[in-house]
């Protein structure tokens, strides 16, 4: 003050000038700086209590996008019900940094988190035309509010922002500001933040924005609504910006901006929302959610911002989805050429909510596909359904139908563990069997015909239902339904004789999970889908445990492998050949009675995989006509193709399955006596059999008995593919690689 005395006394000689002019400095101090500051401190004093603590910001987590991968690095589907993706503010393009300051806040370097002058030309641009055309908040101001605030527009409201604002100024440095409000506001089409924006608008991440991009995005954020729904405006919103950008002088070294007038204005088409669910693997995915809801809540995935891996093969995935549905659409299209389009088995009543009416249309065959990974229980395939925007039920884990013949492997397996050998015989012969209330059962074969004594191995290759019957008869239904439960089952099973041929529902899940115990060698492994999950400070917070239980002797396991292999040799599931796979494998086929559903369910050494085919409400799958579809026609050739895909090069000593040699023995058996083979025997087959019970009995058969069969002399082995011998093997095991 002592400076302006002595420069307003050199200029006034007058006493009386020199005391105006004093008293009009000290008003004026007193009026633009003591009394706004009074003034000042006291609303603060008043509104502080009620002001919120911008320290909260330290801990701030705003809701992100959650994604799940698949093995292979596919994202399979974002979830979010913000989708904001934080992205530090040395990766937003500096285009975007420059547009927003030189549009919302030109003096956000400079000022304390309010700009006073800005604030009365707004007020004074506002008087002149009679309406709200210009703001004065600043980007902190707009932070504060949308941060901590409402957009009420009231005056109390506008106090609490600016006070809230110099506080956030105050406790934190600008590029902490900025990055905050780059990607706290929404900016139109469900996006929050620059990223999430720059994706959804342009499909690139925020640090390639070119200048009339950062411009659009700009503009958006005026009005997100208004302008992200009209192409014409946004882009004149644009127009303005980058006049805005161009006369600024902003960032001009970091952010040149001189060719901004030869810039064309590219009209970019906003993309319209997604109708429906854009998921890939949508049954998987959903299943993956619903594990994710139970453990953690149902708000987890839209609210936590976290990386899901998986163990889904989304390559083998897709190859699986295509093979599926084209599969169905083949037999949809045999069965609507076959029948009249009033059909009242193969159409149903529908009503469109549309037209208020009901049309007849034809009902859709469906189907599902489940692969796990032996030894680890990694769920490799899911495929639910084919159309999951249709129906959202997933055949996989929550559809219970009858397995048919698929059920015979528990069958065998109770007998082999409890002593009997693939070798042993028995009847394949018309019975009857008594039933409540004095009624009988007569089962029959698929075939309506009967082929006497065989032993067990050609009953299961053959699927003979009769033989099936009356083995489960020996060891008792009760305990055929414990052994089921005990390698995956878990529904309710009817202890009744009718459970051997699978008229006690399951789930496709279980079916896979228990015929993966042969492979295994006699472990039960849970599946599982979720390999990690990563919150965003990139730590593991959650992994899908690994279950594993051993059911079954190793022996056992292997026999009954060595049996489910001979099915694929020259039994049921002989189609997996024909249609050119050549693995080691074995598998079973199901078909129900009535033709209502389709299984094959089958592994090699390395995935367990099953298929199952049939319409939803248990109508009867035909093909031709009126013939009923087996598991060899329905299923079988889905499960081929998802193999030669997941296994594509020509097999090898190392997908030959592991051979337990404490626990089995190999023997050459006479085919026609199946009894142990003398230099006599003219038909030979080599079996693998458990230890607990080795036959002794030689073939009784003479020379010359064998020789009236007129069958040359040549062993069979149980193996139908031997690409090449397994080292350090007895010299029985061998011989096999001449065979």
């Amino acid at each position: 003050m002592r400076r302006y005395y002595y420069e307003i006394k050199r200029k006034v000689s007058s006493p009386f000038k020199i005391r105006n002019a004093l008293l009009t400095v000290w008003w004026g101090f007193f009026v633009g700086v003591v009394f706004p500051a009074l003034i000042l401190t006291i609303v603060y004093i008043l509104y502080a209590p009620t002001l919120p603590d911008p320290s909260v910001l330290e801990d701030y987590r705003p809701p992100v996008v959650s994604r799940i991968y698949s093995s292979d690095g596919v994202m399979l589907a974002e979830f979010a019900g913000q989708k904001r993706i934080w992205v530090p503010l040395e990766e937003v393009s500096p285009y975007f940094i420059k547009a927003l300051m030189d549009t919302e806040d030109k003096g956000f370097l400079s000022h304390w988190g309010l700009d006073v002058e800005r604030i009365f030309a707004a007020l004074l641009a506002n008087i002149q035309a009679g309406k709200i055309t210009q703001g004065g908040s600043t980007i902190t101001q707009q932070l504060a509010r949308e941060l901590f605030l409402t957009r009420q527009q009231i005056l109390t409201r506008k106090i609490r922002e600016a006070l809230t604002a110099i506080r956030v100024e105050h406790k934190y440095s600008k590029e902490e500001i900025l990055e905050l409000y780059v990607n706290q506001n929404f900016m139109g089409k469900g996006a929050y933040g620059v990223q999430a924006a720059s994706q959804t608008y342009f499909g690139k991440d925020a640090c390639d924005l070119g200048p009339e991009e950062a411009a659009m995005l700009v503009g958006v954020l005026r009005a997100p609504s208004f302008y992200s729904a009209n192409l014409e405006r946004a882009l004149r919103r644009r127009n303005l910006i980058l006049s805005i950008m161009n006369k600024s002088k902003i960032m001009d070294d970091e952010c040149p901006i001189d060719n901004i007038d030869s810039l064309k204005f590219i009209l970019y088409e906003f993309p319209s929302r997604v109708r429906g669910i854009s998921w890939k693997a949508p049954y998987f995915v959903d299943y993956v959610r619903a594990v994710l809801s139970k453990k953690f809540g149902e708000d987890f995935l839209y609210s936590a911002g976290v990386t899901v891996y998986t163990t889904l093969d989304y390559e083998l995935q897709v190859v699986t989805e295509d093979t599926l549905v084209g599969r169905l659409r083949s037999m949809q299209r045999g069965v609507e050429i076959t029948h009249y389009d009033d059909d009242s088995t193969y159409t149903e009543w529908v009503f469109d909510s549309t037209t208020g009416d009901s049309t007849r249309q034809w009902k859709q065959v469906n189907g599902a596909v489940f692969a796990v990974e032996n030894g680890s229980g990694k769920i490799l395939v899911m495929v639910g359904g084919k159309d999951f925007l249709q129906n959202q039920y997933n055949r996989v884990t929550q559809a219970i139908r009858q397995p048919g013949s698929s059920f015979k492997p528990f069958v065998y397996t109770t007998a082999l563990d409890n002593g009997s050998q693939p070798m042993d015989r028995i009847d394949d012969v018309p019975g009857v069997w008594p039933m409540e209330e004095g009624e009988e059962w007569r089962p029959g074969n698929y075939d309506h015909k009967y082929m006497g004594e065989i032993t067990l191995r050609e009953a299961l290759a053959q699927s003979r239902n009769l033989a099936t019957v009356r083995l489960a008869e020996k060891y008792g239904a009760k305990t055929v339904s414990k052994y089921a439960h005990r390698m995956g089952i878990t529904t309710p099973m009817d202890p009744v004789l009718s459970l051997a041929i699978g008229s006690s529902g399951t789930k496709l899940w279980d079916m896979v999970t228990a015929f993966s115990v042969f492979p295994n060698k006699g472990v039960r492994i849970r599946p599982y889908a979720i390999e990690r999950v990563i919150d965003r400070d990139g730590t593991m917070i959650y992994k899908d445990p690994v279950e594993k239980t051993e059911v079954l002797s190793k022996g056992t396991a292997y026999v009954m492998l060595s049996m489910l292999k001979s099915v694929i040799a020259y039994g049921t599931g002989t189609g997996v050949r024909r249609f050119g796979f050549l693995h080691p494998s074995g598998g079973k086929t199901g078909t129900t009675n009535d033709y209502s559903d389709a299984w094959f369910i089958g592994f090699t050494k390395d995935m367990t995989a099953g298929v199952r085919v049939g319409y939803n409400d248990m109508t009867k799958v035909v093909r031709d006509g009126s013939i009923g579809v087996t598991g060899s026609y329905g299923a079988l050739p889905t499960w081929t193709k998802l193999m030669i895909a997941a296994h594509p090069f020509y097999p090898t000593a190392k997908d030959s399955f592991d051979i337990p040699y404490d626990e089995v023995v190999f023997l050459d058996v006479c085919r026609i006596s199946h009894e142990l083979a003398t230099q006599r025997c003219i038909k030979v087959r080599e079996v693998f059999l458990r230890k607990n019970k080795v036959p002794t009995r030689y073939c009784p058969l003479s020379l010359s008995e064998h020789d009236t069969l007129k069958i040359q002399r040549r062993f069979i082995p149980e193996d139908e593919f031997t690409p090449t011998t397994i080292d350090d093997i007895d010299n029985q095991q061998r011989k096999r690689q001449g065979l």
